[in-house]
């Protein structure tokens, strides 16, 4: 029985006209539950997706996270598909194809090229995550290969469901479950995408931390809505999936400090940048992202000045323009020409000088911004501060 063949059961077993009996009335009252007891519980067997309110209706704690993540809006954001629109138009299908590979992956197991089905537009799916047997992560994309029914898959052994079979995969302990679309190498050879190879090369990896260990941390919540199943002291994985658009990741991520010297006529301030907690390069991803530093130094005097530092990669295009969308670094030819971030492990000291009389007091701030503009410019754009420091500079003593 399908999950929507609940509801014409609901229909099916309450009587048009009041019952003529006690007998009858019970037997209706004892259909309409048994009918509801399916919507919340029933054995699903199918060979399509289904949507992922149909999980929801169990795992309430769990598809309420999902629902809040970039997982969950992947498809539906409107910069996304403005993004969409402009590789179709910049780049052709084949560009359009491999954004949709990611931010829609269950296109692979249902035929909807105009985009028209419920389950093409929930991004990264309860269905999806849940069905993938097997990550291939060879030179390319890496293939992702799916199996979906009425067997669900998950890294926790011993599970019983009555509502699906439960299969425990050890696929889903391991960072290689994310290579599918967080890893993209292009014909040239170029990593655009290269977050899980960068992982590999981390001491996380070595520690054997994998990426769920950050990113799907435990929390308490229900597994199951109590209203199928009580569970005390229970704990699920979090499945908001945060990442660097989270200010609590990026804290977890950098770590700042600055010595300020004086010297005659010269301030000179040494900032130490540590990537303390990423177990991959600051900013991964979309090479798009740049984790910016701003240095200012205004004096008592009334002279003012700003430095900037940018880390992030920079792409050129086939006939060598910079790539500034998104949509442009899966486009054919485009290299990369540089690489400021900070490496996974990485300690990295900058130094900035300023002419400063000695007898001013110079009051200094550095911040740390993310920034990301899928499109290029201001519309979309996402910019969080997530570090700042403030310190005040005495004139030297005679």
């Amino acid at each position: 029985m399908r999950w929507w063949s609940a509801g014409r059961a609901v229909r099916r077993f309450v009587p048009a006209a009041p019952p003529h009996s006690l007998r009858a009335g019970l037997a209706a009252v004892a259909a309409t539950l048994a009918a509801f007891s399916l919507l919340l519980a029933a054995p699903v067997t199918r060979a399509e997706p289904q949507p992922s309110e149909m999980c929801g209706l169990c795992h309430r704690d769990i598809y309420t996270m999902w629902r809040s993540s970039a997982h969950a809006r992947s498809m539906e954001s409107l910069v996304f598909q403005e993004a969409l629109q402009g590789a179709k138009a910049d780049h052709g299908a084949g560009v359009a194809q491999l954004c949709l590979n990611c931010h829609s992956p269950m296109l692979q197991a249902v035929q909807d090229p105009k985009l028209r089905q419920k389950v093409t537009w929930e991004g990264v799916s309860c269905d999806f995550c849940h069905s993938l047997v097997s990550v291939d992560p060879a030179k390319g994309l890496p293939k992702q290969v799916i199996d979906v029914g009425d067997v669900k898959r998950g890294p926790i052994r011993g599970t019983v469901s009555t509502g699906h079979e439960v299969a425990y995969s050890d696929l889903h302990t391991k960072s290689l479950v994310c290579a599918g679309c967080h890893e993209y190498q292009n014909p040239e050879g170029v990593r655009v995408l290269a977050t899980y190879s960068e992982w590999k090369d981390s001491g996380a990896a070595k520690e054997g931390k994998q990426c769920q260990d950050c990113h799907m941390d435990r929390t308490a919540a229900n597994v199951v809505d109590p209203r199928v199943k009580r569970v005390s002291s229970a704990s699920v994985n979090v499945h908001e999936v945060p990442g660097g658009h989270s200010l609590e990741f990026l804290h977890k991520a950098v770590a700042a400090s600055i010595e300020p010297v004086r010297e005659g006529d010269t301030l000179t301030l040494t900032l130490r940048l540590t990537n303390k907690g990423a177990g991959h390069a600051v900013p991964t991803g979309m090479p798009g992202r740049r984790v910016i530093l701003n240095v200012e130094v205004k004096t008592s005097s009334g002279a003012s000045f700003k430095e900037e530092r940018v880390y992030g990669r920079f792409f050129a295009d086939a006939a060598g323009d910079a790539v500034v969308r998104d949509s442009g670094y899966f486009a054919s030819g485009v290299k990369e020409t540089s690489d400021s971030r900070l490496k996974a492990d990485e300690r990295r000291v900058e130094t900035f000088r300023f002419q400063v009389p000695p007898d001013d007091t110079a009051f200094v701030r550095y911040q740390l911004h993310y920034e990301h503009s899928p499109l290029g410019g201001p519309e979309g754009r996402t910019r969080l501060t997530f570090l700042t420091e403030q310190r005040t500079i005495a004139p030297r003593q005679p």
